[in-house]
């Protein structure tokens, strides 16, 4: 897949609007689980303030928006690999037995790769990176709410609106 405008533009794209998705349930649990809204996402910035970051309640520029920053920077980077994976998911089809329309990623491309670039992150952020690089807002959310969060990044990812087929037929 080559790096041009619309690859660029469909990671921010989709990571954007994995970010944000997936932040506002983070921050919708956090008021339920932790009657303080930006908890979850404060805990972010203990990649910036260590440990101390999980203990922080009120919103505040030291802790909430550097946890947003982060969060949302880590969003474009698995954007970005979402990209990758359904730009080559959509070639693939295409070599294989059917051209799909336009170049257009179909529905069940983009829940698939977004399933799995969202599988693929968790297990890198829970798992495989040392605590100091973990989200941090494992720490503040329970296991059945940190879930919560990672399904609405994938559903971020997939909902995004996709212009492949649109940039293409354009240049026609």
């Amino acid at each position: 897949m080559p790096i041009g405008k619309p690859w660029w533009r469909g990671t921010v794209v989709s990571g954007s609007t994995a970010s944000v998705l997936s932040a506002l349930v983070a921050y919708l649990l956090s008021a339920r689980e932790n009657r303080a809204p930006t908890a979850s996402i404060n805990a972010v910035s203990h990649w910036l303030h260590g440990s101390a970051a999980y203990a922080v309640d009120r919103p505040s520029l030291r802790h909430t928006l550097p946890g947003f920053v982060i969060h949302h920077a880590s969003s474009l980077l698995w954007g970005a690999l979402y990209q990758v994976l359904l730009r080559s998911a959509v070639d693939r089809e295409a070599r294989v037995d059917r051209p799909p329309a336009r170049g257009r990623p179909s529905p069940a491309d983009r829940w698939t790769t977004a399933a799995v670039v969202t599988a693929i992150g968790a297990f890198t952020d829970l798992r495989l990176v040392p605590p100091r690089l973990s989200p941090g807002f494992e720490h503040r959310l329970s296991k059945p709410g940190v879930a919560l969060v990672y399904l609405a990044f994938a559903c971020g990812l997939a909902l995004a609106p996709q212009r492949h087929g649109r940039a293409r037929a354009k240049r026609r």
